[in-house]
């Protein structure tokens, strides 16, 4: 009786923690067929259940929930060029709402550039940054996400 407690409490224990595996190589990949998630070097593979859950050790077990996906439909128009840019990322509105703005982020996501958008026609110079990859963002008045452009800066 003291054997069953035991293992029944440590199935029970390991369903409320996060899966995880450690492991020395691995990787994910996944076509319009299937996925696959694969670790290397796991020669041991546990597997438990009951009449509720299945517990296997030695495989990744990936839980995706989404809980919502927000859908913002804005009719924004702004053309920018040139991408790749060298000395300046030129912005041209096609309108201006009062209070809207554009943020330029660089890749490891640090703020560079955040400007109001006053004139159709506005610049970013761009010859003090380095070589790489930027992401500028449109910024409506309400502080909502319009719409995230990904900007090549070139030599």
């Amino acid at each position: 009786m003291k054997v069953f407690f035991i293992i029944s409490t440590l199935f029970s224990f390991n369903l409320f923690h996060a899966q995880t595996v450690i492991g020395t190589q691995g990787n994910s990949s996944s076509n319009s067929a299937c996925s696959l998630d694969y670790t290397i070097g796991e020669v041991v593979i546990a597997f438990g259940s009951d009449s509720s859950s299945i517990l296997t050790q030695g495989f990744h077990q990936p839980v995706f929930e989404i809980t919502t996906v927000e859908t913002i439909e804005v009719n924004f128009d702004v053309v920018i060029y040139p991408n790749p840019a060298v000395d300046q990322l030129n912005l041209r509105f096609k309108e201006i709402n009062r209070g809207d703005q554009f943020q330029l982020y660089d890749a490891l996501g640090k703020q560079l550039v955040q400007e109001l958008i006053v004139d159709y026609q506005m610049y970013i110079p761009f010859s003090n940054y380095s070589t790489g990859i930027y992401f500028l963002s449109i910024i409506s008045s309400e502080n909502k996400l319009i719409k995230t452009f990904k900007i090549q800066k070139s030599h």
